[in-house]
C-alpha cells in the first residue's frame, strides 16, 4: 500500500489458479508445447510460462475421468532415421545467447570445433537459432564481417554478453536462409538442378500424397517405374535421401550426380564383394 493506492503482483513462480481459467484441453496443448519449447525459448521466457505449465499439470491430474489425461501417451512424432542422443548444452551459455539474440546484443565465446582440441574466441552478432535433428544451431555472423556462420551450441564452451552494437546482416531472413539457400541442407551450387528421377512404383507411391517439392511432375512408365522431375538446389540432404532409397531408385539426371552415383556403386560393390 502506497497512500490511499494499492498494488499487487504475483510472487514468481506462484501457482496459478483460474487467472485466467485453463479448461482441460488447454492444459493439454500447454503440456505438450513445454517438451518442444523448453530447449528452444531463452530461460526468461520458460521462467514465466513456468506457472501455466505447472497448472496444466494440476489440471490434468484433476481430470481422472478425462480423455484427455491419457492424450500424450496416445500420440507420438516420428523422425526419419534413428533417434539420435541430444548433446549437452552449458545451461549458461545457452542462457547467454538466447539473451543476446532476444535483446539484440554481441556476445563473445569460446568454442571448440568438431574434431578439434584446440578453443577459438569469436565476437559473435546472433541472427537465430535453428533445430535440426536433435542439436541447436547459431546463425551468425563475426566480428565486423557479413558471411553468415553456423555454430552447434553445445560445442560452446563459455559466453558474455558485451556492449557492442550488434550488426545484422543487410536483407538477412533465417526463413529465406532455411528455405531458398537450403543452408542447413548443404547446398552444393547456388543454382538450381533439373533432377529426373527413376522410382520403383511402390517406393514412388509416397511422393503423391507428401511431394519432395511443389513443382515435381510424376510420370508412369510402360515398364512400371515411376520418373521424378523437380527443379531444385543439388544439396547432400538430398543425396542422402536417394541414397536411402538404395536400388529402388536410379538417378537419369543430371549426369554429372549420375555420374556420383555410378561411382558410388562401384565402391559399394568393391566392399561388399564376398571374399
Amino acid at each position: 500500500t502506497e497512500g490511499r493506492k494499492n498494488y499487487w503482483y504475483w510472487i514468481e513462480e506462484a501457482a496459478i489458479q483460474d487467472l485466467p481459467g485453463m479448461e482441460p484441453v488447454t492444459a493439454l496443448a500447454f503440456e505438450m508445447a513445454e517438451s518442444y519449447l523448453t530447449p528452444l525459448l531463452p530461460k526468461a521466457t520458460l521462467e514465466l510460462l513456468q506457472p501455466y505449465f505447472n497448472r496444466a499439470g494440476e489440471v490434468l491430474n484433476n481430470q481422472s475421468e478425462s480423455l484427455l489425461r491419457k492424450w500424450p501417451e496416445k500420440v507420438a512424432v516420428i523422425e526419419r532415421g534413428p533417434v539420435l542422443q541430444k548433446p549437452d548444452i552449458k545451461p549458461d551459455v545457452q542462457q547467454i545467447v538466447y539473451q543476446a539474440l532476444l535483446e539484440e546484443k554481441t556476445f563473445e565465446a569460446t568454442y571448440r570445433p568438431r574434431g578439434s582440441e584446440k578453443t577459438k574466441d569469436y565476437l559473435i552478432h546472433p541472427l537465430g537459432i535453428v533445430s535440426r535433428m536433435g542439436a541447436i544451431y547459431l546463425v551468425c555472423t563475426l566480428w565486423g564481417y557479413s558471411d553468415v556462420k553456423q555454430f552447434a551450441l553445445h560445442r560452446f564452451l563459455s559466453a558474455n554478453i558485451t556492449e557492442e552494437s550488434l550488426k545484422v546482416a543487410p536483407h538477412f531472413s533465417l526463413q529465406n536462409y532455411l528455405e531458398d539457400d537450403q543452408q542447413f541442407a548443404f547446398p552444393l551450387a547456388d543454382k538450381p538442378i533439373q533432377l529426373k528421377v527413376l522410382f520403383d512404383e511402390q517406393v514412388a507411391n509416397h511422393l503423391e500424397e507428401t511431394p519432395l517439392i511443389e513443382n515435381q511432375v510424376l510420370t508412369h512408365q510402360p515398364d512400371g517405374k515411376v520418373l521424378l522431375e523437380a527443379e531444385l538446389i543439388d544439396t547432400l540432404e538430398l543425396r542422402w535421401w536417394l541414397q536411402g532409397f538404395g536400388d529402388n531408385v536410379e538417378v537419369v539426371e543430371p549426369i554429372s550426380i549420375r555420374n556420383k552415383f555410378n561411382q558410388l556403386a562401384e565402391r559399394l560393390s568393391v566392399i561388399y564383394r564376398p571374399s
